[in-house]
């Protein structure tokens, strides 16, 4: 039997490539470096898959990065083996790496590992919160072969 998380990966979008084994990888990897043996779901899509996700289960309008729904509030049902979904805009992560001039896969990573760690309760809102999941993010990224930020 393999206790290792399942990562579950959607592809909604045409825009770029999506590198399943190497999100896998590190979604995995954040996974295991915070002793979570859950399932995620990640879901690629566009600037109008993210505005439909936003606005029907957020109520937010227009445009984010990305949007993480964890499955409950820290406690797991028995029997329940999926901590959460994210949901990655491809477009958004585009429009910025160009922007940063950093290379896209690397931009799409970031987003993916970053709305994994909402669902482990890492929060970007106080500044010691920004720090604590700026250096989970900079270690994924490093575990899988990206350096700097």
């Amino acid at each position: 039997m393999n206790d290792a998380p399942r990562v579950t990966i959607t592809n909604r979008q045409r825009l770029a490539p999506i590198r399943r084994r190497k999100i896998e990888g590190a979604v995995r990897g954040v996974l295991g470096r915070e002793g979570c043996a859950l399932d995620v779901e990640v879901v690629f899509v566009d600037y109008d898959g993210i505005r439909a996700v936003n606005r029907e289960f957020l109520g937010r309008r227009g445009v984010t990065d990305v949007i993480a729904f964890p499955l409950s509030d820290g406690v797991v049902a028995p029997g329940v083996s999926l901590l959460g979904e994210v949901v990655v805009c491809v477009e958004k992560a585009i429009a910025e790496a160009r922007r940063r001039r950093l290379p896209i896969e690397r931009e799409v990573l970031l987003y993916a590992v970053h709305g994994v760690l909402h669902l482990l309760g890492y929060d970007d809102h106080a500044a010691g919160d920004i720090r604590r999941m700026r250096r989970a993010e900079s270690e994924a990224l490093r575990a899988a072969g990206w350096s700097g930020r």
